[in-house]
């Protein structure tokens, strides 16, 4: 069961080997996904496609009171080899250069990477010492290592199967980890390799919810290390993905930290660095990965730098805060220090005494502002500090600065009082606190 706090929708995900009688219903992309809305009382679920939210594209709906099991006929086993059109591959270095890329955003929308992205993935995979890849909708990235490096595509574009014999393509959904056809090859694929060896690339489509493609990411983890009958052993993942998702990112797998590369594409006319219609400060594309970034390097003639005290490779306009003990930005703007906040914010953003933080504007709504933020004292969203309830009964008698001590040098996420009051756990990226 996930949760997205923003839509208020709960979903629960089909295990690929699920018991009959848990199994959800069919629909032509795979397994369907249960979905919940929070916001309907009695909360009343329904099945509905993993891959097409839109209804015009898959309009499957069925309310789940009125599943029946396998009555109602629909699975849909996979498939077999070769592949539906029954022709031999054709062999092409990139057929991705010349197919009309598909151009549905919510589902398979197609953006190719640029040579310069192209290479780094390359060069990090050699970093790291993978010596087999999973591209996960990465069609072009396959094609640019199959050469070099032994690469499986799994992607949900059909027409790539006239490309690529099945040792090296499965029509796949990412959205609930399903394959069409059959899945030997790729678990053929699987052995004999360490966790150490195997890489999986993913570039999924940007709206497709991060409970799914980490439950697949899991689900692909469990079925290596069965195969290999390794225990629970992580794999290295590339996830890429545009940097304000990485609280639903880090919401699913916290492991998963953000490299400053930013990611360009060739038919993007937003996410590159070319062109009248380009952010002006770069594609906000980046790789979110469990690897440890000291172990990747940025390309200096792209405007990457290497940070001493962080020991880490880093955009050049990312300046590192002694103070905040990193180089802080995420955006490929300059972040600057707020005394105020005692943290480091985005360059135009403006501190509200009332609000305890820097905002984006002023003459903001600071009742609306402040029930998105998360309290620095307790961690929970929806408040701040001076309306937490889990400190209120203690009496602060500090109106300014720090609500714990009542200096003015540092606010509550870095007082040494804080010990007195709450307990805080901390374990791969993730903080828990709790009240003593």
């Amino acid at each position: 069961m996930f949760e997205n706090k923003g839509e208020k929708l709960l979903l629960e995900i089909e295990e690929y080997d699920a018991d009959p009688e848990n199994q959800h219903p069919r629909c032509d992309h795979g397994p369907t996904v249960l979905f919940y809305r929070e916001s309907q009382l009695p909360i009343e679920g329904y099945f509905a496609c993993s891959a097409h939210r839109d209804s015009k594209l898959c309009n499957f709906h069925l309310p789940a009171d009125q599943w029946k099991g396998h009555s109602l006929g629909n699975l849909n086993p996979e498939k077999d080899y070769p592949s539906p059109s029954g022709k031999l591959p054709i062999s092409a270095s990139d057929p991705t250069l010349s197919l009309t890329a598909l151009s549905q955003d919510k589902v398979n929308a197609q953006y190719f990477f640029d040579e310069a992205a192209l290479n780094f993935l390359a060069n990090q995979c050699k970093n790291i010492g993978a010596s087999k890849i999973i591209c996960m909708g990465a069609p072009r990235l396959h094609f640019h290592l199959r050469q070099k490096l032994k690469s499986f595509l799994l992607d949900l574009d059909e027409r790539f199967a006239d490309y690529l014999g099945p040792e090296e393509f499965c029509l796949y959904n990412m959205c609930n980890n399903h394959f069409f056809y059959n899945r030997k090859p790729f678990e053929k694929f699987l052995e004999g390799t360490s966790s150490d060896q195997l890489l999986i690339v993913t570039d999924p489509p940007f709206g497709c919810r991060t409970e799914l493609i980490s439950h697949t990411l899991r689900s692909l983890r469990k079925l290596h290390n069965r195969i290999n009958q390794l225990p629970s052993t992580p794999l290295s993942i590339f996830w890429i993905y545009p940097y304000y998702s990485a609280n639903h990112i880090r919401q699913e797998m916290p492991e998963m930290e953000m490299c400053d590369y930013r990611i360009n594409y060739t038919n993007h006319l937003r996410y590159t660095n070319v062109g009248k219609q380009s952010r002006f400060c770069g594609s906000p594309v980046r790789m979110f990965t469990n690897v440890p970034l000291k172990l990747l390097q940025l390309p200096a003639e792209e405007g990457y730098k290497y940070c001493q005290k962080c020991e880490l490779h880093t955009a050049k306009e990312n300046l590192h805060c002694n103070r905040c003990g990193k180089c802080a930005s995420v955006n490929g703007q300059s972040y600057r220090h707020c005394q105020f906040c005692d943290v480091c914010v985005k360059p135009n953003y403006v501190h509200c005494i009332n609000c305890r933080r820097c905002t984006q504007r002023e003459g903001h709504n600071c009742s609306f502002y402040q029930t998105k933020q998360h309290c620095w004292l307790c961690g929970h969203k929806g408040h701040i500090e001076t309306s937490c309830l889990n400190f209120r009964n203690r009496k602060s008698k500090h109106s300014k600065g720090c609500l714990l001590c009542g200096k003015q040098n540092h606010r509550e996420r870095r007082c040494t009082h804080r010990t007195k009051y709450f307990r805080e756990n901390h374990f791969m990226n993730e903080t828990t606190i709790q009240s003593v």
